[in-house]
């Protein structure tokens, strides 16, 4: 059996041979001088192989990683290295709201759909090339493995499409429903990401496996906002009876007229019933200041970032409360309005967060939860991955190190902040300021 290995070492494309001592360890090298021609290895029949799911290493008569021949196929597909190596080309937010302005034109309907099948496989082939660069063990890990086959197989789908004259391109439909696929099939993509990172901790220094991630997930907002955009905007054309108020607030997947209170309840009935159910009992979570203002935003990432912290002082907050045999207080919301941006506040009386673990809760995969918390039968919490915020996000965890980091990104996606102040042993403030993105929209780039 073969196994393809390439490797960029200093510039170089080069060959490494893993001893069976130590995988990470490389006996030979040897430059190749054309990096589309595959090297072949042979291998000897009894090999080390990692079992992740395990952390033990087996001896197997079987290869350190089997790779199929479409790994293969997709790691020199010449299509994959050429769209990478183009430029993005960013649209601001006030340009995708343009494309979505009532009355919606077949024009705006057109260039909104031409953006997105030029510009969707760019990025999508950039993520491919990305993974790509991964060292070798971190990219066998199954969980990583996944998440990569899903972006090849995404900028394969889509890749056909961008070629296209306007004039070839005659059904939006079929578009519709090619993004509709991507959206969905990548949902899962971050919890993923997440178990498949916390394996390989100790394969990438930090600092690498952060940069990694923090492109990542800052490409794949980009990449769900642009196709979700088009995807609300060609349903909204097929749509008769569109005509309620709370449809005319949005323009595609943006709402122009968002209240944070309605967000803030909602997702306080959600983390709720989930706390409920996993402690039987949760405490009440009351809701202050400006409760009737409204700002421009795209409801999805607020309803991430507030479920996320929600969630985060409800489960302490209950917890602190059994360990100290106390009735359990209410945490508090309070919303302020200010002339540039929108302020949120989320105050529980958790217990805080212990000095040594305060400059780490926003590095991915360090979380405070136990190991034996993990397990996803037996934490609720757990169950969030999958139920909440399939559309846009991927849903909050708890006990993979994700929740905080990725809350943080989405708000300063849009130039908003977070910030958490704790004081060990009575709770935490968390501040959320979210811009008011329709004064800035020509600056706000996607």
């Amino acid at each position: 059996m073969v196994i393809y290995f390439h490797r960029k070492i200093k510039g170089n494309k080069k060959i490494a041979l893993f001893s069976h001592d130590d995988p990470q360890s490389a006996l030979a090298d040897s430059a190749g001088e054309d990096p589309r021609l595959p090297m072949l290895l042979q291998l000897s029949r009894s090999c080390i192989r990692r079992s992740f799911s395990t952390g033990r290493i087996l001896r197997t008569q079987n290869l350190v990683t089997e790779v199929s021949q479409n790994d293969v196929v997709s790691f020199y597909n010449a299509k994959v290295i050429n769209y990478a190596n183009r430029s993005i080309r960013p649209v601001t937010l006030k340009e995708l709201i343009r494309f979505g302005q009532p009355p919606l034109s077949r024009q705006s309907l057109t260039q909104c759909a031409h953006y997105a099948r030029t510009e969707l496989p760019v990025r999508l082939a950039m993520r491919v090339r990305a993974f790509q660069n991964l060292p070798f063990i971190v990219g066998t890990n199954p969980h990583i493995k996944d998440v990569y086959r899903l972006y090849y197989e995404s900028f394969d789908s889509l890749e056909k499409y961008s070629d296209l004259q306007d004039s070839e391109y005659t059904s939006d439909v079929e578009f519709a429903e090619k993004l509709k696929d991507l959206v969905e099939r990548h949902a899962d993509n971050i919890p993923t990401l997440a178990r498949g990172f916390l394996e390989c901790k100790k394969y990438m220094n930090t600092k690498d496996m952060t940069a990694f991630l923090d492109d990542m997930i800052h490409a794949r907002i980009g990449i769900r906002l642009i196709a979700e955009q088009c995807i609300s905007l060609i349903h909204a054309t097929k749509e008769e009876n569109n005509h309620d108020q709370l449809a005319k607030n949005y323009i595609g997947i943006i709402n122009t007229q968002l209240s944070p209170a309605r967000v803030i309840r909602q997702c306080a009935d959600f983390v709720t019933e989930l706390c409920e159910f996993n402690y039987g009992e949760a405490p009440e979570i009351i809701v202050t200041g400006h409760v009737d203002t409204t700002f421009t935003y795209v409801p999805v990432h607020l309803e991430y970032i507030l479920t996320e912290l929600l969630k985060n002082a409800a489960r302490a907050t209950v917890e602190n409360a059994k360990k100290a045999n106390l009735p359990i207080p209410a945490v508090e919301v309070a919303i302020s309005h200010g002339s540039r941006d929108i302020g949120i506040r989320v105050r529980d009386q958790g217990g805080g967060v212990k000095p040594e673990d305060l400059n780490h809760i926003f590095e991915y995969s360090y979380t405070t939860v136990k190991n034996d918390d993990h397990d996803d039968s037996g934490n609720i919490f757990s169950g969030i991955t999958r139920l909440a915020m399939q559309s846009g996000v991927g849903g909050p965890m708890a006990g993979l190190g994700f929740g905080l980091p990725l809350a943080r990104m989405y708000a300063q996606y849009f130039g908003g902040s977070m910030t958490l102040i704790s004081l060990y042993g009575y709770g935490c403030d968390i501040f959320l300021k979210l811009k008011h993105i329709d004064e800035s929209l020509g600056q706000l780039e996607i």
